[in-house]
């Protein structure tokens, strides 16, 4: 099976196959390093995360939240989130990005991660490639 790469939807694969937990701390890292870099006067911006009910998504939680502590991401767990709660909560509260962990709509052995840009939206073609060049 081909490795999944980041798209515009994110990143998803099959939990413990084409998404591991080492995936999971590269792409965050990624997107951390981003976020710090649209905020560069910014010491510890402030990023969401939330989760799906998908068994995997607390170990994945668990992986990236220190990962992006290290990048000095300010870190609130929202724990399980409907992926619209959690993207107006970034809009409401002004937080600065969020990281979804979902695989929407595929089965339950997939998991997956979606990025989200302060105002609450998801991530677009251009910021998607511009976090692809920190990995």
């Amino acid at each position: 099976m081909a490795q999944p790469t980041l798209q515009v939807t994110g990143y998803r694969g099959i939990w413990g196959d084409t998404l591991t937990s080492e995936i999971a701390k590269k792409y965050a890292g990624a997107y951390a390093q981003f976020v710090k870099s649209e905020f560069p006067d910014k010491e510890n911006p402030t990023i969401l995360i939330g989760r799906d009910g998908r068994e995997s998504g607390k170990e994945i939680a668990l992986a990236i939240i220190p990962i992006m502590q290290s990048f000095g991401m300010n870190v609130i767990d929202g724990d399980i989130l409907p992926t619209p709660t959690l993207m107006f909560g970034v809009n409401k509260y002004n937080y600065d990005g969020a990281v979804i962990i979902t695989a929407s709509h595929n089965p339950i052995e997939y998991n997956g991660i979606k990025f989200v840009v302060k105002g609450g939206r998801l991530t677009n073609e251009s910021e998607v490639e511009k976090i692809k060049t920190f990995l």
